[in-house]
């Protein structure tokens, strides 16, 4: 390219001279003026001739010329009779732009291209989408699709400017022409205009600008004509960059508000979550852990203690709120996803595609419009014609060619690898719901392991402990707290908040009760007064109902070796869950008996506290079955009678007197 600009001023004489020399009226195969061809509009089909329409005159006369005779030079090379076509006389002396545009029409069938520029276009949006799926994925690569049409609409208003300075300027052509190139090739590299090889042959056009010196004000009027073609297109793309520019913000500007929303929405929803986890904790008489400070409600950190009943609303408030806060938060996730998956699946690509659509229209329009400028100007300059356009090689390529070798997709795919080297990948995954964590405590809490009022053979099928764990661990609690010699143990109660305290602990999580890091466990009485409560409260007593009677029975035989044996054979015949946990008891209950000279509990006292206890209610025959069977409150057709239970308390106390004074004989031997 450098060589060629050096060659320009050296060649100047030696075209000028053979431009003398061509007689130009006996050349082959030139362009003539057609009179009756019409204007052409702007959305002319002649707009779309391929580029390799322009075939020079001269480069067929290169072609076809087989003798180097001498030509006669014409009296007025620069009359109309020594043009390769003719003008039509127009009013104030100037070009008749329909005879000009009719240029492009002539000689097509010549060169055997019968391809539209129209199908050019279409064949270059069919190409691979490589460089649309980059800018997708890369940050900011809509930016860089909006930068690059805003090259393209600049260099669009460069060439504008630049043809209408051209027509403005014929007159005064030779000197201004040649400042004016100067200066816009100066002016190129500032400006915000396209690079590569556009950038090149535009500058190497300006100079053989340089070389030309000629004003050519008859076709002045069609230059002007191609720059407001250009300004047109200039317009309409900055149009369309500026609307799409628009809509890109207003969608970026919903997702921001919609990811602000789903950021308040999340916030709120894990302030209510611990504010929810507080008061579960506190209702429940917990530890409040440590957890991360936020705005809560005044009451809960008042130091003034609650009622059960307000702790219970206020768990209850704070888990609707965390309800509705964790509705709320699912709800913004998926307007925010959604609107991201919209973005990015439908809109960035579509805007992105419809950028890259009007920077190649943009593009293909300006190379277009400049090549109509060029291949207008080779014709109408024939006295310039070996500056514009060689008929040797070796001295360089004509203008048309120039503009021919702009690669609008080289250009393009280089410019967006300059920039996606350096853009980091965007990140277009799904947001994912973070689920807010709640601790052991409360989870055991919102999922307890209950053991009050379950059937005593579903908890140990349950737990998988032979031995129900409530039991071993208020029976080890007692005997290591002293409880074997404390006086009155299981006929003193404890007090009724430490009961229920210890209730609620058993009845959340047994496994993780531990008697001896609770404040309750001091007095062994709480602990006494909430197993008896736990068997009080078996659906089914330790000795099942329907044995009931044969406990009774047993316990009214008269002799003492056979009411044992009856007991004994009772005994035996317990379900396995009963009889393993009556083992247990008994022999908790017979340490007890072995220290009564210091816990004043004998086996009557025992018995006292301990046969209503166990035995509950005997079992009576309902006189209507159906109408108890279809009851909510007894699926069998028997039910417990209280009054029966009253009647039957001393026996009741001597079953378990009589099982308690032959443990040794019972269970052991």
């Amino acid at each position: 390219m450098e060589s060629n600009s050096e060659n320009v001023p050296s060649q100047n004489n030696e075209r000028q001279r053979k431009v003398q020399s061509l007689n130009v009226a006996t050349l082959p195969g030139l362009i003539t003026f057609d009179p009756s061809s019409p204007p052409h509009s702007p959305n002319s089909p002649r707009k779309s001739r391929p580029m390799s329409m322009f075939i020079h005159p001269q480069e067929r006369l290169a072609s076809e010329q087989t003798t180097n005779s001498a030509m006669v030079a014409p009296e007025a090379p620069y009359s109309n009779n020594n043009m390769p076509f003719s003008f039509a006389p127009a009013t104030n002396s100037e070009v008749d732009v329909a005879s000009v545009n009719s240029f492009r029409t002539i000689d097509t069938n010549q060169t055997g291209d019968h391809e539209s520029l129209s199908s050019d276009i279409t064949d270059r949006a069919n190409e691979p989408q490589g460089l649309i799926k980059l800018l997708c994925e890369i940050d900011g690569g809509l930016g860089i699709a909006l930068e690059r049409v805003k090259q393209g609409s600049s260099s669009a208003k460069e060439a504008a400017t630049f043809l209408k300075k051209r027509a403005a300027i014929e007159d005064e052509y030779g000197r201004m022409m040649i400042k004016l190139s100067k200066s816009m090739q100066e002016g190129h590299h500032s400006n915000d205009t396209k690079q590569g090889s556009y950038g090149e042959n535009w500058l190497y056009m300006l100079k053989l600008h340089e070389s030309i010196g000629e004003n050519r004000v008859k076709f002045a009027a069609a230059i002007q004509e191609i720059s407001e073609e250009i300004t047109a297109l200039y317009k309409e793309t900055d149009k369309s960059r500026k609307n799409l520019k628009d809509s890109s913000q207003k969608h970026e500007k919903a997702i921001q508000d919609s990811e602000q929303a789903l950021e308040k929405a999340k916030n709120k929803y894990e302030t209510h979550s611990e504010d929810w986890e507080r008061t579960l904790l506190q209702k429940n008489g917990e530890v409040v852990p440590n957890l991360k400070p936020r705005t809560l409600t005044k009451a809960i950190f008042s130091k003034q203690p609650k009622s059960p009943t307000q702790l219970l609303k206020m768990e209850e408030d704070a888990r609707n709120k965390a309800a509705t806060a964790n509705d709320t938060y699912k709800h913004h996730l998926s307007i925010t996803n959604a609107a991201r998956h919209e973005y990015y699946d439908i809109h960035l690509p579509r805007m992105v595609t419809a950028l890259k659509d009007i920077s190649d229209e943009c593009d293909i329009g300006l190379q277009y419009h400049l090549a109509r400028y060029t291949y207008l100007f080779e014709n109408t300059m024939v006295s310039d014609a070996l500056v514009i356009s060689p008929a040797n090689t070796e001295d360089g390529p004509s203008m048309r060619k120039i503009v021919e070798q702009i690669n609008n997709e080289e250009d393009y795919y280089s410019y967006v690898q300059s920039y996606g080297a350096k853009a980091k990948k965007m990140k277009n995954h799904d947001i994912p719901y973070d689920q807010y964590n709640m601790s052991e405590q409360a989870i055991s809490i919102i999922n307890p392991k209950n053991v009050f009022g379950v059937d005593l053979a579903e908890q140990m099928r349950r737990d998988g402990h032979e031995v129900p764990l409530i039991l071993m661990k208020c029976t080890e609690a007692i005997e290591r707290n002293g409880g074997l010699e404390s006086q009155g143990i299981y006929r003193v109660s404890g007090v009724q908040s430490n009961i229920q305290k210890l209730r609620a602990l058993f009845d959340r999580n047994t496994e993780t009760v531990d008697l001896s890091a609770e404040e309750s466990s001091l007095d062994v009485n709480n602990i006494t007064s909430v197993l008896k409560l736990w068997f009080r409260e078996l659906p089914d007593p330790l000795f099942p109902r329907e044995m009931y009677q044969n406990f009774i029975n047993a316990a009214k035989t008269p002799d003492e070796k056979k009411r044992v044996l009856e007991l004994h054979e009772c005994v035996n015949n317990l379900p396995d869950p009963n009889y393993s946990t009556l083992k247990y008891l008994m022999g908790h209950l017979h340490k007890i008996v072995q220290n009564q000279d210091k816990n004043k509990m004998n086996v009557q006292n025992l018995g006292i506290v301990f046969g209503p206890t166990l035995m509950g209610s005997p079992v009576v025959a309902i006189s209507n079955p159906v109408s108890l069977q279809n009851s909510s409150t007894a699926p069998t057709p028997y039910a417990a009678s209280d009054s029966g239970g009253l009647n039957d308390m001393g026996w009741q106390c001597k079953v378990v007197e009589a099982i308690l004074e032959n443990y040794i004989a019972i269970f052991v031997e």
